[in-house]
């Protein structure tokens, strides 16, 4: 200003350098927070001090251990140079002492919210979670107390889920709950902003934030912080006072503003993750239960659910099968699944067979359903199937105990039809006997029919006894021309009677077959005398036996007539005791004929002609394996 310095015509200039490097220092060190000023004002004091008490140390007792000037300069020069190399770590010791006896921790914001934030965002966890909020908040702020209180699910109030303390321990009982609609949760909904106990000193606050403080103070809080889920409080963050006897300034209440911020949805998020663990869980234990196969599909048909009964009764390892593609499914299951990500439409109480890995076919009813985003937009299917095996059991049980009594009762009507006509005929000669006894010709002729019914009756209970069959005892491997031929030739009188045609056909050596001569030849006798009495003279009765190779090898023996046949309405009950077609008949014949076919565990058959003339009975035989010493032993 005035163009003169006693350092020359320069040094003007170097005034605005001064100046430009004193703003700098001002706005780099925050020269103008007078906290820092004057926190560092002392620290750099003490450290001066400390540094010239060491300095002044060194070289009294260095001129003491060497007394002369043979040093001189030098050794104070080097003493200079020791103590401004220790002068940094002694003042950072003397700052960080300070700090911790007057309980001044000084904390990096952006540091503390870059740690924060990415610790928290891994944490889906609230019992790791709130414990490392708390110690983050004690560290930076250090209060004599944190305690958080959240609003729990399935409760109203806000329950202490978490608290610490810095100081010694309060002998008081910590409050395990703050009401929903206690004074200070309202305020904090209401104003949206922390509560300071500060502020009750400050101008007059209204009921209401009266209320909210005296709360706070109650709770041993001096500051507390509203934690938001969105538009709900989803609970409350409370300070005690800071250990320095500091008020808590503009920077910590922002700071922890922002932590509250972060630890809402920090919460929020392991809340969520601990209410879809527990789903989840939920839905195993009841999938785990199930009787039912469950099968869920993604869009990608990729498998995301396999519960244990679909790895039961499919026979795949859940563990291999999961998040693979739906082609590991059976064929049967996964036809459903495709069609229905491809339309979209449920397919309900569809009937199938499953084949799992040992090759055994299970029946199966399955239904299908599609997962649609609120759009309408498919997420996947669902597919659940039952095991019908038992049903089917029980079904084929039913059907065979109706079977087995609609038998029982058309051979009990039988049996009670045939017996009653002889004994109609011997009732009527017996209540004619004491008025007729004295006439020959009566006593004759009722000796002869009641003999003849008798008889009669007897017949019916030996056809009877032969339904039972023979015994497995009394099989034995034999050639099954042999009972074939014995019978032929005991009706070869029948066949020239009635001028009956007779082709037999058989191959050269066919192999044996386990049976019981005597039962297979009264078979034969039944299907030979029934061929004979349903054909006019002049028929051709043909008895053709041939083998049927494969690995379980049959002998099938035809019987053909050239008769009537059967009339097409009795063709599936022929076998049933007591329908016939003959009108004197008792329809024990062919029940016999599958008796002793069952017994021989071979199949018979009925069969008319597409002429509509003649009819084929064919029997199937299994064939002794081996040797028939082999088949004996």
């Amino acid at each position: 200003v005035f163009g003169t310095s006693q350092f020359g015509k320069y040094g003007p200039l170097f005034s605005v350098v001064m100046i430009v490097m004193i703003g700098h220092a001002i706005i780099r060190h925050r020269l103008m927070d007078i906290r820092v000023v004057i926190k560092k004002g002392v620290v750099y004091i003490a450290a001066f001090v400390a540094a010239g008490a060491i300095l002044a140390g060194l070289i009294v007792g260095s001129s003491a251990l060497f007394p002369g000037e043979r040093w001189g300069l030098s050794r104070e020069i080097l003493l200079g140079l020791f103590v401004a190399v220790l002068f940094h770590p002694l003042k950072g010791g003397i700052q960080r002492g300070l700090d911790r006896y007057v309980y001044r921790g000084t904390y990096d914001y952006q540091q503390t919210l870059r740690e924060v934030s990415r610790k928290m965002a891994t944490m889906l966890d609230l019992g790791s979670l709130l414990p490392y909020l708390c110690d983050v908040i004690g560290r930076t702020m250090r209060p004599d107390m944190i305690k958080v209180y959240l609003h729990l699910t399935a409760r109203e109030d806000y329950w202490l889920a978490a608290a610490r303390r810095f100081a010694a321990e309060s002998t008081a009982p910590e409050p395990e709950a703050v009401g929903d609609s206690s004074s200070l949760p309202q305020w904090l909904r209401t104003e949206r902003t922390h509560l300071l106990r500060d502020d009750l000193a400050r101008g007059e606050p209204d009921t209401m934030m009266r209320a909210a403080l005296s709360q706070l103070i109650s709770l041993g809080g001096a500051l507390a912080f509203p934690i938001w889920d969105e538009d709900r409080l989803n609970g409350v963050l409370i300070l005690g006072p800071k250990l320095s006897g500091d008020p808590y300034f503009a920077d910590d209440t922002d700071l922890l503003s922002t932590l509250a911020g972060q630890a809402g949805i920090a919460i929020k998020n392991a809340q969520l993750h601990q209410e879809v663990v527990l789903v989840n869980e939920y839905i195993d234990n009841i999938l785990k239960t199930m009787e039912s196969g469950v099968v869920a599909v993604s869009v990608e048909r990729k498998i995301t659910l396999f519960n244990p009964a679909a790895e039961r009764m499919t026979g795949l390892p859940a563990a291999s099968i999961r998040s693979g593609p739906v082609d590991q499914l059976p064929p049967t299951l996964a036809a459903p699944i495709d069609a229905t990500l491809a339309d979209g439409e449920s397919r309900l109480q569809v009937e199938t067979t499953i084949s799992g890995i040992t090759g055994r076919a299970t029946p199966v009813i399955c239904s299908t359903s599609p997962f649609r985003r609120p759009d309408g937009n498919i997420l996947g299917a669902v597919l659940v199937f039952s095991d019908l095996t038992r049903l089917k059991e029980l079904e084929e049980e039913d059907q065979h105990r109706a079977e087995r009594l609609t038998l029982f009762g058309a051979l009990a009507s039988g049996i009670a039809h045939e017996i009653r006509n002889p004994l109609v005929a011997i009732k009527t000669f017996a209540q004619l006997l004491p008025k007729k006894f004295a006439e020959e010709n009566f006593r004759e002729d009722f000796a002869k029919i009641a003999v003849r019914e008798i008889d009669r009756i007897e017949d019916l209970l030996e056809r009877l006894r032969d339904l039972s069959g023979p015994s497995e005892e009394s099989l034995r491997p034999l050639d099954l021309r042999e009972p074939i031929e014995a019978t032929l030739e005991l009706l070869r009188g029948h066949l020239e009677e009635k001028r009956i045609t007779l082709r037999w056909l058989y191959p050269v050596a066919p192999p044996p077959v386990p049976g019981d001569p005597r039962k297979l030849e009264q078979l034969f006798l039944n299907l030979f005398l029934n061929a004979l009495e349903a054909m006019d003279p002049g028929g051709e009765l043909t008895v053709r036996l041939d083998t049927q190779p494969g690995p379980n090898a049959m002998l099938r023996v035809e019987v053909s007539d050239t008769g009537c046949g059967i009339p097409e309405t009795l063709l599936a009950r022929i076998f049933e005791p007591f329908v016939t077609t003959k009108p004197r008949g008792s329809g024990l014949g062919l029940a016999i004929c599958r008796a002793i076919a069952d017994a021989h565990r071979a199949t018979i058959r009925a069969e008319n002609f597409a002429s509509g003339r003649g009819t084929t009975m064919t029997i199937e035989f299994p064939a002794a394996v081996g040797s028939p010493e082999a088949v004996e032993a």
